[in-house]
């Protein structure tokens, strides 16, 4: 099994944080790489409308994939440096890899924008957690925490050089025929930890009086995340009709 983490020095508690988790974890063997958007302005299109710290994301995810391709793996976990793993990931992953194809991708955290409904035909049941597969693409929205296949992270990294796309913009993709499949685990297995956003980082000049109490507002943002996972609760629904998805061509 393979583990590559996303994380930015420069963001040094989101990257203190996931060392130790994946330690304690994961164990031995993980990776963490990470591009600083801010810095990397050749390798973006230029009408993609991305933010700097967008454009560092999606070109660490490429950089994981490359990572994951050049060791000739098979499938690999990425994750975010917020992410919260649980303590049976191995076992739930041993679950997942026997049920992936070709050009596949399986979120283990999903947080949509808006109401999204998911299909329980043909879910596979993964002890507590269901993998189902989405009614509408636009239903996946998170880069969190997600298994990806060799074919998939070759089929990305074609369709997103130069940038063009946010790293979890699952529907640019499929469009793309740059995945083959996408299917979620529910409830989500991996929780995110609350961190202050990255644009709001306490390094940046315009913002150092303000996070100056940073750690005041833990607080505050651990109630936002709480906010927003009984928010994506509430959106997530699952119905008992085939996903137009359920019978997409491998590459």
């Amino acid at each position: 099994m393979c583990c590559i983490a996303i994380s930015v020095p420069r963001l040094r508690e989101r990257h203190a944080y996931i060392t130790r988790h994946l330690h304690t974890i994961w164990g031995p063997g993980f990776e963490i790489l990470g591009i600083d958007g801010t810095v990397a302005g050749r390798d973006v299109a230029p009408e993609s409308g991305l933010s700097p710290s967008q454009v560092g994301c999606a070109l660490s995810h490429l950089a994981a994939y490359e990572s994951m391709i050049a060791r000739k793996l098979p499938w690999a976990l990425i994750v975010a440096d917020d992410a919260v793993l649980p303590p049976d990931i191995h076992d739930i992953l041993v679950r997942v890899e026997a049920t992936l194809r070709r050009g596949d991708v399986v979120l283990l955290h999903n947080r949509p924008q808006h109401r999204a409904a998911f299909s329980t035909v043909d879910a596979v049941a993964i002890g507590d957690y269901r993998l189902c597969l989405p009614m509408s693409m636009g239903g996946l929205g998170a880069n969190a925490a997600y298994v990806i296949t060799r074919q998939a992270a070759e089929g990305i990294l074609a369709a997103n050089r130069p940038v063009v796309a946010a790293a979890d913009d699952w529907a640019f993709f499929y469009q793309r025929q740059a995945i083959s499949r996408a299917r979620v685990m529910s409830p989500n297995p991996v929780a995110l930890k609350a961190f202050e956003a990255p644009i709001f980082s306490s390094g940046s000049k315009g913002s150092r009086g303000l996070m100056a109490g940073s750690r005041l507002l833990q607080p505050l943002w651990a109630a936002s995340r709480r906010f927003l996972s009984a928010r994506m609760i509430s959106q997530t629904t699952f119905v008992d009709e085939a996903s137009p998805y359920g019978t997409m061509s491998p590459h």
